[in-house]
């Protein structure tokens, strides 16, 4: 007799809780996406057309805030997948925040347009970008000051601006050298010394150049002639400031509306420098993100600043349990008082009413009876 066995299916079913964990989704950061995160980059953008659309550059400083203030609140309600507010977690989040999108791009956009600015030497002129755009903003302010006799020849007028740039850089080495050692760094990499630091007769030679092509430009704009190196904006601003002046006053008496067009067209050129710069400082900083996103995250936020938090914290709420215990010390302290006192009342009370009540009574002497003893 044969026996035919039917094979048992012995395999053991998944554990539910594992295929819960396998299906349950892995958490993503919403504001962790490329397309948000580069908005907080627009600052830098606004501050290459800060000199011509100061508007739009407060504009542009809009989306980091509101990225960061988005991003520090999230971090605050949720913990990853779960609903559980904290502001420890909103602490290290706007320190993280901080440090990844403002302090260190920040830096390395500075030192980028710091590494950009000797550029300028290759370049006609053979002076930094930094110098060339100390030139311009030192010539801008000097038109606010120059009179009509400054202006009654090329020469006279080259004259008015070199003398004045000599005295300006005498100004800035006396500066440099009563500056403390934060403050004279940080200038260094903002270019701030950067005529002092080039050669006296390269720096003429760019101011007389940029000066002699000013005065030009004033001829032109008297005789209404159009230059094609000009901007048609600033033409048509001189165009309506004239206007107005012999509107109101028959002329343009004090030459405001030429000085404002010179002045709007040395912006000109310091935009054009500060574009240079700024896609220098631009290029340094994308270069260095993913290198200032590990440093953040894989070495400062847990090896210093989370720990340091946690310390912070962790003192704060032992003080908090200390005061709270002193308190229940001290209150206990003060109940235990009032009940002894209340207690040794209670027995004072209890003794003083039982000696009346065992005290015999004496009797009452009579006045005359004590006479009577006296004879």
């Amino acid at each position: 007799m044969t026996v035919k066995l039917t094979p048992v299916n012995t395999a053991v079913k998944p554990n539910i809780d594992e295929k819960a964990k396998t299906e349950e989704k892995k958490y993503k950061d919403p504001l962790n996406n490329w397309a948000i995160s580069a908005l907080t980059y627009s600052s830098e953008i606004g501050a290459t057309v800060n000199e011509i659309a100061p508007k739009l550059t407060f504009a542009l400083w809009i989306p980091p805030f509101m990225y960061l203030g988005a991003d520090i609140y999230d971090k605050y309600k949720n913990d990853k997948n779960e609903y559980s507010p904290s502001s420890k977690r909103a602490v290290k989040e706007s320190i993280r925040q901080a440090l990844t999108f403002f302090i260190l791009p920040s830096a390395a956009t500075i030192v980028g347009q710091k590494m950009t600015s000797p550029i300028g030497k290759f370049i006609s002129g053979k002076i930094s970008i930094n110098a060339r755009d100390g030139i311009y903003r030192h010539t801008n302010n000097a038109l606010d000051q120059a009179t009509e006799s400054d202006f009654e020849s090329k020469e006279s007028f080259r004259k008015y601006i070199n003398n004045s740039l000599e005295n300006y850089i005498r100004d800035l080495k006396k500066t440099r050298k009563s500056n403390n050692i934060f403050k004279k760094f940080y200038r260094y990499l903002t270019g701030y010394f950067a005529l002092s630091d080039e050669d006296i007769g390269k720096i003429q030679a760019f101011s007389s150049k940029n000066a002699d092509r000013i005065f030009e430009i004033k001829e032109k704009l008297e005789k209404g002639i159009t230059d094609n190196n000009i901007p048609k904006r600033i033409i048509k601003k001189y165009k309506t400031n004239l206007n107005t002046a012999k509107t109101i006053y028959g002329e343009d008496k004090t030459g405001k509306a030429i000085k404002t067009a010179l002045q709007n067209y040395q912006k000109h050129l310091i935009v054009r420098n500060k574009i240079l710069k700024t896609l220098g400082g631009l290029a340094s900083c994308l270069m260095f993100t993913e290198p200032i996103g590990y440093l953040v995250n894989k070495i400062l936020m847990p090896q210093y600043i989370t720990p340091g938090i946690n310390f912070i914290n962790d003192t704060f709420n032992d003080s908090n349990l200390l005061k709270m215990h002193l308190k229940k010390v001290s209150d206990a302290e003060s109940r235990k008082s009032i009940f002894s006192n209340a207690r040794g009342k209670c027995r004072n009370a209890i003794h003083s009413h039982s000696l009346h009540h065992h005290q015999k009574p004496q009797p009452l002497q009579d006045p005359e009876h004590k006479l009577h003893q006296d004879i």
